[in-house]
């Protein structure tokens, strides 16, 4: 027993590090039946393709068996976070088993979409397999291609699952690698339109910004409010505790999808002839062009809303006021009920406010400055993928800490 709690931590590194390796290698086996070089030119037109890839750990520049990384997961964990924020009785009543039925589902479904999407933008690329000298129609390398990705979605949520039980950092560990090569493509290309050369000058640069926005993120990640908390039934100490709201109650999910939902609605506008010359289109260009002021407010509109959006599923105010009353936990001078409820969600709005407000300031400096110098604009990407990344870590960083002071816990020596 001494000897497996010594080497619980190196074990779990091992299955953290055999499971990334997997993943790696993964998103480097091409799909057959594409022209990757073809693929390449197709997605490369697709800035919110590029943008999405960076934040979901897949490739979405050349289509790979692990191309759509934790895409499906992501947007289906999302989606039924949100179910659970509003307090469902039947989604109250499953089980862990049968919720954990419905994530693979909707996972499943989301993956088919997703699939679906990304071939169709790869049609171009696409070129007959070749069986015993007989050419198979492109139809069935449409179909491969589309299996192919649907089973590289789940092979990565597998993949995730057996990091989260055996190995650190759970299954959004399999994002990191993702962002991490995608750091001097998101600084050199970032919005597509602003090259940003990676001189030595601007290295330079790009590494004081890097050591000033990771200093910066994990302070912010450690400011919290403390609501204090009175258990009646517990005699002593535990009897009473504090409820921590965080500063940044999103984390670092703003800046995952605010590009993609940046970009979305210019790219379904080109996309469409009869709606390009139009007034929306020419609003909808302005809105969502980072080298404008309405583009600039535009953007920090969006990540104010996720803000919002993700840290009221993070937080479930109605969900935790529901939970402390069944626990036997009141809130000093605030009546349970309805009035904890109110008094957490006016908590709820100012920290996520005031942290969705830090992010706003953060991400639109280099806008700012970008209307003057174009390539600097790139920065809002670049560190949009730093906060990412220093978030993935220090939740990493905390469970290796946890890991290591269990492994040296001793009752009797």
């Amino acid at each position: 027993m001494k000897f497996l709690r010594k080497h619980l931590l190196t074990s779990r590194i091992v299955w953290t590090l055999l499971i990334l390796v997997i993943s790696i290698l993964g998103q480097d086996i091409i799909i057959p039946g594409i022209d990757p070089a073809v693929a390449d030119a197709a997605l490369s037109k697709q800035s919110f393709l590029q943008m999405l890839g960076i934040t979901i750990g897949g490739e979405l520049k050349i289509p790979t068996l692990l191309s759509l990384g934790l895409g499906p997961y992501m947007m289906g964990l999302i989606f039924w976070q949100a179910l659970a924020a509003l307090d469902f009785d039947w989604v109250n009543r499953l089980t862990i088993n049968q919720t954990g039925y419905i994530q693979k589902v909707i996972t499943l479904l989301l993956a088919i979409l997703q699939a679906y999407q990304l071939v169709f933008y790869l049609k171009p690329a696409l070129v007959p397999i070749t069986v015993l000298d007989h050419s198979l129609p492109l139809l069935v390398s449409e179909i491969g291609a589309i299996l192919i990705l649907i089973a590289g979605a789940m092979l990565t949520v597998f993949l995730g699952n057996v990091n989260a039980e055996k190995g650190l950092g759970g299954i959004s560990i399999l994002i990191l690698p993702g962002v991490l090569i995608g750091l001097p493509r998101a600084l050199q290309a970032g919005w597509q339109d602003l090259n940003y050369p990676l001189t030595v000058p601007h290295l330079l640069t790009a590494g004081l910004v890097t050591l000033v926005v990771i200093v910066l993120f994990v302070m912010l990640l450690q400011i919290e409010l403390r609501i204090p908390l009175q258990r009646p039934l517990i005699e002593g100490n535990g009897s009473q505790s504090y409820l921590p709201f965080k500063l940044l109650v999103a984390g670092a999910m703003p800046f995952m999808f605010s590009s993609t939902l940046f970009l979305i609605p210019n790219e379904l506008i080109e996309s469409n002839g009869t709606l390009r010359a139009s007034h929306l289109a020419k609003f909808i260009h302005l809105v969502t062009n980072q080298q404008t002021v309405a583009g600039i407010v535009g953007y920090g509109v969006i990540i104010m809303l996720l803000t919002y959006i993700f840290g009221f599923i993070t937080i479930q105010p109605l969900r935790l006021s529901k939970q402390m009353k069944e626990n036997n936990e009141y809130i000093l001078n605030v009546f349970p009920g309805m009035a904890t409820t109110d008094y957490l969600l006016k908590w709820f709005l100012v920290m996520a406010t005031s942290g969705g407000l830090c992010l706003v300031v953060i991400a639109v400096i280099p806008l700012i400055i970008g209307l003057k110098w174009h390539g600097i604009a790139n920065y809002t990407i670049y560190i949009g993928s730093i906060a990412i990344m220093v978030t993935l870590i220090q939740g990493l960083w905390e469970q290796i800490r946890a890991l290591y002071s269990k492994q040296q816990y001793q009752v009797f020596k």
